[in-house]
């Protein structure tokens, strides 16, 4: 980043947070550039005794995985995960609670830092489907034959055991609304009460 996306004034490099940022010299500007990340979501959706899963490809190859997709810079994460799974597989889903995350940090090949929060969601409705873009099969699979899904990737692997695995309502849970707590935008998730 070269210019100041407030002001359009050109940025310099100074010392901030112990390492050197581009910051805006503008009197009064004071933006500061902590560089780029993105938000992915990924969803373990139950029915039963049953997970969703879709198949992605490229033109070189195939694999399966839990929907899920990326949260736009003005949306609250559990309606995006939500939307994820719909538009993705048909399937109306909620999402009852966190259970992992991963974060990667930017590298030269993929500067772009990420964190992929990975959700546990009830299947409510609708009949699996997929959208002809980013999922082109789109399934229930048993639980019982997951370990074994041709193609499944590894972080969708760990992802589906760890739900299953996690007690009921024993991940991070959405925090209800409380005065002075939450702002505009905001959603806090905690662990659960003991």
């Amino acid at each position: 980043m070269n210019f100041c996306p407030r002001c359009g004034t050109t940025l310099v490099s100074r010392p901030e947070g112990g390492r050197h940022r581009p910051m805006c010299p503008a009197e009064g500007c004071g933006f500061t550039y902590y560089g780029d990340a993105s938000i992915g979501t990924g969803a373990v959706v139950l029915r039963g005794d049953e997970v969703l899963l879709i198949e992605r490809r490229t033109p070189d190859r195939s694999w399966w995985q839990i929907p899920g997709g990326f949260v736009e810079v003005d949306e609250l994460i559990r309606d995006a995960i939500e939307r994820e799974v719909m538009e993705e597989t048909g399937v109306e889903a909620r999402a009852l609670d966190v259970v992992g995350f991963r974060h990667a940090a930017g590298v030269p090949d993929r500067p772009v830092a990420n964190i992929y929060v990975v959700f546990r969601l009830l299947a409510e409705g609708g009949a699996p489907r997929p959208d002809g873009e980013e999922s082109f099969d789109v399934q229930f699979v048993h639980r019982d034959r997951i370990a074994e899904w041709p193609g499944l990737s590894s972080m969708s692997l760990w992802a589906i055991e760890t739900a299953l695995t996690a007690p009921q309502d024993g991940g991070l849970g959405i925090e209800p609304h409380r005065d002075g707590l939450h702002r505009p935008g905001h959603t806090i998730f905690r662990l659960p009460p003991r």
